[in-house]
């Protein structure tokens, strides 16, 4: 169902092999501002400049980010930066990641091509909804470089390791590629060259949809362009502009990890600590938790694993006031309650949803926060640290943490057919940008 294919990927030239954690960023949709100048900064290489590059005061459309971005991809490959492999191949890619709770995993996958098509025809599968600001930006980016920078993540289902076994062998020996990032993940690749290894995955993936984990706005925006590419150009018989760059891995591989993405909620028009309070209490009892908060990192910490308690239960949220230095514990009245407030046009596995439930109960109850009007008011982050710390600090005027979606929730929800809400899932760890290109 899934139609996979090799391809001359592009990566840094042998002289930059030493440098490499100069040169590679995360994500785009993951860099702060204060990231992304220290990225200028570490390298003149560095994929930022590529990815997300700098916007000025007088930028043109002749001149700007994305046109910038297109001229340095170009000087790139012209002076070596920049190389492309001789022949196609699969790109076999493995990170060794710690937990926020410190525990030491490892994943890996094949990085291909993934040709696009219209969800919901059994071949590609989302699982959660996306925001339109971002799908315009990465559409100008993709017009002007007509590169995939950063692929998306994607998953198969494989209880036998099938995949796997055709590549264990690879991962014995000395990577092309090795890096550590800002993060302490390190980052290895192999390029897989032997053509009955690449048959046989292209003939198991095949037979399998695959469910997007990471990276909607980029299939969406790989889909819209290759619309636009074939409306403009109904005769034209190359095919680089049907495919997507995708780092593929088994949906039960033991490394594969998600984290919650936490809520922080900003710049809230006469937000009312009392009201919101009322409000809320009548889905939710409202626990304020006996707790010290002195020491951030280790009150963040009791605070995930008291919620963990509640992780096969549902509707429990740890939140935080800003300003305020203490944990309350939200915890979802009797199950009717739902009904009361959700839409009863939601499926059943969307109302178990912990973010479904925030969403409705919480924002859209609580605040009267339409969704349509929450993309600039929500900032999320996997980190609990981070959401209490905000908070404390009064940097955002309420937290939100929350237990993360587990994978058979977000299977079982795509293969129906159903989306989750914004930021469902926060896959971790976050596959570089600039180990590997698509440049067509």
């Amino acid at each position: 169902m899934a139609e996979v294919k090799p391809f001359q990927s592009v990566h840094y030239g042998p002289d930059y092999s030493h440098v490499l954690k100069s040169l590679i960023t995360p994500p785009y949709d993951v860099i702060s501002p204060e990231q992304q100048d220290s990225f200028y900064e570490s390298h003149p290489f560095n994929v930022i400049r590529l990815v997300l590059g700098k916007q000025f005061n007088e930028d043109t459309p002749e001149n700007n980010r994305y046109t910038r971005a297109a001229d340095l991809l170009k000087q790139w490959m012209r002076n070596a930066v920049l190389v492309r492999k001789s022949k196609p191949c699969f790109t076999l890619y493995q990170m060794d990641f710690k937990e926020p709770e410190g525990n030491v995993k490892r994943i890996d996958g094949i990085v291909g091509l993934v040709k696009v098509e219209n969800y919901g025809i059994g071949k590609v599968l989302p699982h959660e909804k996306t925001y339109s600001g971002p799908k315009r930006d990465q559409l100008e980016l993709l017009r002007a470089c007509r590169a995939n920078i950063t692929p998306i993540h994607a998953m198969f289902d494989d209880p036998d390791e099938t995949v796997l076994k055709t590549y264990h062998k690879l991962l014995t020996t000395r990577p092309e590629q090795e890096v550590k990032d800002s993060d302490d993940t390190i980052h290895r690749t192999w390029s897989i060259y032997d053509e009955k290894r690449m048959h046989d995955i292209i003939s198991f993936l095949r037979s399998k949809s695959l469910v997007i984990a990471d990276g909607h706005h980029r299939y969406e925006t790989a889909l819209a362009y290759c619309r636009e590419v074939e409306s403009q150009n109904p005769s034209i018989t190359g095919e680089s502009h049907k495919y997507v760059m995708s780092y593929l891995t088994s949906m039960t591989h033991p490394g594969l990890t998600i984290l919650a993405a936490h809520r922080m909620l900003k710049d809230l028009k006469d937000f009312n600590k009392e009201l919101l309070l009322k409000k809320i209490s009548d889905c939710f009892e409202i626990h304020e938790l006996d707790h010290e908060i002195d020491d951030i990192k280790t009150a963040s910490k009791w605070l995930s694993l008291k919620l963990q308690e509640f992780a096969d239960v549902g509707g429990h949220f740890g939140m935080l006031i800003g300003g305020e230095k203490k944990f309350h514990l939200l915890k979802l009245k009797e199950s009717q309650i739902k009904s009361q407030y959700l839409d009863n046009r939601l499926p059943e596995i969307l109302t178990d949803l912990d973010v479904t439930i925030l969403r409705e109960l919480i924002l859209r109850h609580g605040f009267g926060l339409a969704i349509e009007d929450s993309e600039n008011v929500i900032e999320y982050s996997p980190s609990v640290e981070e959401a209490v710390t905000k908070a404390l600090l009064g940097e955002v005027q309420v937290s939100f943490i929350l237990n993360p979606t587990r994978v058979d929730q977000m299977e079982k929800a795509a293969e129906l057919g159903y989306k989750m809400p914004h930021k469902s899932t926060y896959f971790y760890p976050k596959i570089s940008s600039g180990l590997v290109f698509n440049v067509f």
